[in-house]
């Protein structure tokens, strides 16, 4: 984890797809629909495609401002605003993937609780998952980068598996009436839409370790595009399942789908779902933690082992702070809101910074 920027220590291109579509697919998929039903009603499924398409001209933005010498968040922010404040951005830029990376595995933590083991505490379990997490981490890049790897294709499995019995009980008629939605309540429900999507800025950060970052472009767009539909399937299907009241009551819908699902040599599918679950969860929780190792040691010449260690201290301190459905979605909520704002406002001040820097 400490290695330099080298040619032996970068990942090829192609696995910025990997690293794009597993940082998105969290917890976040398991409980989305419940939030776009709240805001947006039939045309949640809808809000979830325009939301996802429009993240393709965030993601032509973020290679814009990578171009040339500043070709990492933390150099451009230097550049654009001196050392000073390109600290306090750093400082803030750090709470924000640490938070991504609380609210991924109190979420997670909170549904083995409630789906698998009640009685379970918080501290054990919460340790269990640390360690794993330190494990993965403290390899470096290229080892999240493979995890990545390995586990994009079991929410792939477990999704066509899953979503097959209840699109057989699915009605055409529970997404009508469509197009229903004001220009504001469409923003409003992108802000809770955001949830699912968040997760691919940190491109920002792990740019410099791709091979030839600037010829990426084509497999963070497909990656983004498979996020997208993938997102779009599971409501479409969630919400021709499910009633509009249904769902807004529903904490978890996906989950509570996948409990129809019975085989004649298991009872209860939706344990391996979620014990499988843990395998797309952790690169959610990694590539985070990862950044912030990154950019606390390019700015404060900290060890990246160390801020790990703090990292994990402070996740499982907040954990067993937050210790209730009620705080967890406040959470969840909150950092959701902060990373719409930082994808559609920030993102694109940044942007028009360096369209003055290279024009003026």
């Amino acid at each position: 984890m400490d290695n330099e920027k080298n040619i032996n220590y970068r990942v090829s291109n192609f696995f910025v797809f990997f690293l794009i579509t597993t940082s998105q697919t969290g917890v976040g998929l398991l409980s989305y629909q419940n939030l776009i039903a709240k805001s947006a009603g039939h045309d949640g499924w809808i809000v979830v495609f325009i939301t996802g398409l429009s993240l393709h001209i965030i993601l032509w933005m973020i290679y814009k401002i990578l171009e040339g010498k500043t070709n990492d968040i933390i150099s451009f922010h230097r550049e654009a605003f001196g050392r000073f404040i390109a600290k306090v951005g750093t400082l803030l830029l750090s709470i924000y993937f640490i938070s991504i990376s609380l609210v991924v595995f109190c979420t997670y933590i909170n549904i083995v609780q409630v789906w698998a083991f009640p009685s379970i505490s918080i501290l054990e379990l919460g340790i269990c998952f640390l360690l794993i997490i330190y494990y993965v981490v403290s390899g470096g890049f290229r080892v999240i980068t493979g995890i990545c790897f390995l586990t994009f294709f079991i929410p792939l499995i477990l999704f066509l598996l899953s979503l097959y019995f209840p699109a057989r009980l699915s009605h055409l008629n529970n997404i009508l009436p469509l197009f229903n939605l004001s220009f504001l309540d469409f923003i409003k429900s992108s802000k809770e839409t955001s949830v699912v999507f968040i997760g691919f800025e940190a491109l920002m950060v792990y740019f410099p370790y791709l091979r030839s970052g600037g010829d990426s472009k084509k497999w963070a767009n497909g990656g983004l595009l498979y996020t997208t539909m993938l997102c779009t399937i599971v409501a479409i299907v969630s919400f021709t399942y499910f009633s509009l009241g249904q769902l807004t009551h529903n904490k978890w819908p996906t989950l509570e789908m996948i409990k129809i699902i019975e085989l004649p040599f298991i009872e209860r599918f939706e344990y391996i779902f979620i014990f499988s679950w843990l395998a797309v969860a952790i690169p959610t929780i990694c590539l985070p933690l990862w950044c912030i190792s990154r950019i606390n040691k390019d700015t404060f010449k900290i060890k990246p082992r160390i801020t790990l260690i703090i990292s994990l201290m402070v996740i499982l301190i907040f954990s067993v702070l937050i210790d209730n459905n009620f705080k967890i979605e406040k959470l969840g909520k909150i950092v959701s809101q902060i990373g719409f704002y930082f994808i559609y406002v920030y993102i694109p001040f940044l942007f028009i910074i360096k369209l003055i820097k290279k024009h003026v």
